[in-house]
């Protein structure tokens, strides 16, 4: 089962047992994850025009009356003109009212990083997952929140790699997924393969790596951050998230053996880093 398949199956499976789920976008007919949902839930499902503002608007207003929905946006650069509903409308709702809004964003090798501005949302959670399994299982529990969420889900994680069945995993909640003694390397999405290949390496140098899969951008997993980097004592994080940064350094500051550094989601840069870590 594909990541898109997993997926699929999710809003397949929610929808049937919740009629207030409802799905939105522009080409649900052309997406490997929502294509045949129309067939199968007809009142459930809305093809809107490509107004990826609009969408995000009528998504609002469907949470505030009581629904579910889960807004498809064709890729991350449609987050430009949404980001301002889900900023001044879905995550700025409170008191008696709240905005379960699923926001799913599909996003390709080349596609904007917009994880800075989103992250900066008060009220907006922001997850993306480093597998099908991860996709599938970050998307059921978008589901059971009850504030706006926006999955940002590499194109990689949904063609072709294999997918169990979705396990649970909370909003906010990293995951280990290489034990390490010597370096933390903090990524997610398309940067932990990176990772993992990259220690790889650096085991055949005796540089022992500890990845740590954020999976949750908003809210971070403050607790596993600090655990691993008061461990190690050093951190390297893949790609953007100065949060992720400042929380390792106010969480370990005194079990620090040299400066947080970043790299990119490239194999070299993280080995390169990791080492200078290690030998700064």
């Amino acid at each position: 089962m594909t990541g898109a398949q997993a997926i699929h199956a999710v809003l397949s499976e929610a929808m049937a047992a919740d009629k207030r789920v409802q799905v939105l976008g522009e080409a649900l007919a052309l997406s490997p994850a929502s294509s045949g949902l129309m067939e199968k839930h007809p009142d459930q499902v809305h093809l809107l025009p490509a107004a990826d503002a609009t969408l995000i608007g009528v998504a609002v207003g469907m949470a505030i009356g009581g629904h579910r929905p889960v807004v498809e946006l064709a890729g991350s650069a449609a987050l430009w003109g949404a980001v301002q509903q889900l900023g001044q409308e879905a995550a700025a709702i409170g008191g008696e009212f709240s905005a379960p809004v699923v926001v799913r964003v599909p996003v390709g090798p080349d596609g904007f990083d917009l994880s800075p501005l989103l992250t900066a949302v008060p009220g907006l959670t922001v997850a993306c997952a480093s597998n099908p399994t991860d996709a599938a299982a970050l998307l059921k529990a978008a589901l059971q929140h009850d504030g706006p969420t926006v999955l940002l889900e590499p194109m990689t994680v949904l063609a072709d790699s294999p997918a169990d069945n979705a396990a649970g995993v909370a909003l906010g909640q990293a995951n280990v997924v290489r034990e390490g003694a010597h370096v933390t390397v903090l990524a997610w999405g398309k940067g932990v393969a990176a990772a993992d290949k990259a220690a790889l390496i650096l085991a055949s140098e005796d540089i022992q790596a500890e990845i740590v899969d954020l999976r949750s951008l908003a809210p971070l997993d403050t607790e596993t951050i600090g655990a691993s980097v008061r461990k190690t004592g050093r951190v390297v994080l893949i790609g953007a998230g100065a949060a992720a940064l400042i929380t390792a350094v106010q969480s370990a500051f005194l079990r620090l053996e040299s400066p947080p550094t970043t790299a990119e989601a490239s194999v070299d840069r993280i080995v390169e880093e990791a080492r200078g870590a290690i030998h700064y």
